[in-house]
């Protein structure tokens, strides 16, 4: 990313169940680690992580499969500062 100055993109996807919203979580903690995890880092991961549950809230109801299933896409996105470290992000969902 840095050395090419190439933005990148990681795609997470699965059934319900199969622990999406966890492999998002270890990809923002490697992340922060990698780029040094110093408290500004570990806020704005924190930040992004946070948001998740407030998404859920409005877009999760029952079925027969999961209890607590989506109904939204999630598309996140996080800035970088020059030396790579996560400076900010921003996320959004799309209705399915």
């Amino acid at each position: 990313m840095l050395i090419d100055n190439e933005s990148q993109c990681v795609i997470i996807s699965g059934e319900s169940g199969a622990g999406k919203t966890v492999a998002a979580k270890y990809i923002m903690s490697y992340i922060s680690r990698i780029s040094g995890g110093g408290p500004k880092v570990q806020h704005v991961k924190d930040v992004i992580l946070q948001s998740n549950p407030l998404l859920e809230s409005f877009g999760n109801s029952a079925t027969v499969r999961n209890w607590n299933s989506s109904r939204f896409g999630k598309y996140v996105q996080i800035v970088f500062g020059r030396g790579g470290e996560p400076i900010g992000g921003k996320g959004s969902h799309h209705d399915l």
